[in-house]
């Protein structure tokens, strides 16, 4: 596995050019912050949409987070190819073995993408959620909502969209059960705030 045979290389890190050097550097920098987004995003996806808490009233769920983990391999092994570079060691094995990698886990990603929102909006149903079209803030790139009680998905313009999830949010963070009068008149006072 090229991963655990290092071979020193011919060329030295020390003996290429400023750009080039400083190119590796700003690679290692954003592949590391790219690894750990990739983790991170993989993380929520899973604990918030797979793992989700069904005592929540309020759940913004995107089932397209949870494979993110399959698509890791391509910033830890850039990362890896890099610091092979610095520590003066070949890193092509490293990088056509993160190729390899990645042109299977590209289609898988994207098939489990579809199964795990199935999945995801299936377990919801399971749980009692109601799916509420009207809090999206954009119908094609925002998370779904799902609603413990169908009484609180009221029709709302859109630029309250984001002030009703803070407060769905705060419920489900307090733990107490959101009211649909509270709702109303909540909404109520954004829209005269916003002179609607």
């Amino acid at each position: 596995m090229p991963l655990f045979k290092w071979k020193k290389s011919r060329e030295k890190f020390s003996d290429l050019d400023l750009k080039n050097r400083l190119g590796i550097c700003v690679g290692i920098i954003f592949f590391s912050i790219l690894s750990a987004l990739s983790l991170y995003v993989s993380y929520i996806g899973i604990s918030q949409n797979l793992f989700f808490d069904d005592e929540s009233y309020y759940i913004s769920e995107s089932g397209i987070l949870v494979p993110a983990i399959l698509l890791s391999p391509f910033p830890l092994l850039m990362l890896l190819s890099g610091v092979q570079k610095v520590c003066n060691y070949k890193n092509e094995k490293t990088f056509f073995f993160m190729i390899r990698i990645m042109v299977f886990a590209i289609p898988i990603c994207f098939f489990l993408m579809v199964v795990s929102s199935f999945y995801v909006e299936a377990s919801l149903k399971n749980h009692g959620y109601t799916y509420c079209s009207w809090y999206k803030f954009s119908p094609t790139r925002s998370p779904d909502v799902w609603l413990k009680n169908s009484e609180l998905c009221l029709k709302v313009h859109h630029y309250v969209v984001l002030d009703v999830e803070e407060w769905f949010e705060w419920h489900n963070e307090q733990g107490i059960e959101p009211q649909l009068d509270e709702l109303k008149a909540f909404i109520s006072k954004k829209n005269k705030e916003q002179g609607r």
